[in-house]
């Protein structure tokens, strides 16, 4: 049985390859590949295959021998000759993995640190309670330095990278070239996904980082479902022109040393091809209260969010508007919200606490 672990690296695409591989998953039976199945939040995303061959709680996972034996009896059951796991996580846990499972085989995807960067800021707003401004940090691509040296502890020859880049993937598409990578004849199905998490415009990311300040986690995952797609698609950065360069002379560095040290590949052209790359328009990290409001009415209008989630943020908000940054904001959400709103909630609320003072 051969077994291939996909451990991303983050933001190289791994929540697209997930579920492309969930969605086609009696596909791959007839090809003699099995994927075991996992859940796909809203968003078509998951942490994959972790608790397929992992147990235990968030911060505490440890690998089973266990699950991992009984999800490759279940390959042999369905015929299969190849099992393909994915999961991020299993980035962070290479030596593990490759002690325990000395047969298999790591597949993983390298993208330029330049990128990376602001894809990762875009990533820590959405999804992560980020509240501050962007900041470009120590120039130094955490991911290529920690996998330099798990490539080492568990052996180069167990390892396929790829660049994670367009213009040198497989029929330059994600899904064709992972399937590529394992062995898998894509010619005769559609490996087309949609998009999957897709990265936030500038006016959603300074609107989402407002609201991070309050703590509400289902205020939070209607937010940032609504606020996707919002605003055109035109590329833009968080660098102006002069940190840009100087980035990217430092990133390029790192990965010339990583590049040299092990085996890519397109090693040559993925190198060219990130020295070549310009800044897109440099995008400042401020939005009005003018149109702070036009989004807010954008999104209700267009039955993205509700009045009553808007209403319920501003209660929250106004109970803690001496902590938090641009207070004014929460009289826009008060100013959003029709009187009529606000008026059902008010006795929503009364009969709640009729019932519970009656209950007593």
């Amino acid at each position: 049985m051969n077994i291939i672990f996909h451990f991303g690296p983050p933001k190289t695409g791994t929540s697209a390859i997930q579920k492309w591989l969930s969605t086609n998953n009696n596909w791959l039976l007839t090809r003699g590949i099995y994927y075991p199945q996992h859940s796909l939040d809203p968003n078509g995303v998951s942490s994959g295959n972790l608790r397929s061959i992992f147990s235990g709680d968030k911060g505490n996972f440890e690998f089973s021998q266990k699950l991992f034996n009984e999800e490759v009896e279940k390959g042999k059951e369905k015929a299969c000759h190849t099992i393909i796991f994915s999961s991020e996580f299993f980035f962070r846990n290479l030596e593990i993995l490759g002690e325990q499972v000395p047969e298999a085989k790591f597949v993983g995807y390298l993208r330029f640190g330049l990128e990376t960067l602001q894809s990762s800021y875009n990533q820590a707003v959405k999804r992560h309670g980020r509240t501050t401004v962007f900041a470009p940090g120590n120039h130094i691509q955490s991911t290529l330095s920690t996998l330099s040296i798990k490539i080492a502890k568990v052996g180069e020859s167990r390892f396929i990278l790829r660049p994670y880049s367009k213009s040198l993937f497989f029929n330059h598409s994600l899904i064709p070239d992972f399937l590529e990578t394992v062995g898998i004849d894509a010619s005769d199905v559609n490996t087309s996904i949609g998009r999957v998490n897709p990265s936030y415009s500038p006016a959603a990311i300074e609107v989402k980082r407002w609201f991070n300040q309050l703590e509400s986690a289902s205020l939070q995952t209607r937010l940032d479902l609504a606020l996707q797609g919002y605003g055109d698609e035109q590329p833009f950065s968080l660098l102006s022109d002069d940190i840009f360069e100087k980035s990217k002379s430092r990133y390029l560095l790192q990965l010339k040393r990583f590049l040299d040290k092990h085996e890519v590949k397109f090693a040559d052209q993925f190198y060219a091809e990130c020295a070549q790359l310009e800044n897109h328009p440099y995008q400042a990290q401020n939005l009005s209260e003018k149109q702070f409001e036009k989004v807010l009415k954008d999104i209700v209008s267009h039955k993205k969010l509700t009045y009553l989630a808007l209403y319920t943020a501003y209660v929250q908000a106004k109970a803690n508007q001496h902590e938090l940054n641009n207070p004014e904001r929460v009289e826009i959400l008060n100013r959003v919200v029709p009187w009529w709103v606000k008026a059902v909630a008010k006795i929503k609320a009364a009969l709640s606490l009729t019932r519970s003072e009656g209950e007593r």
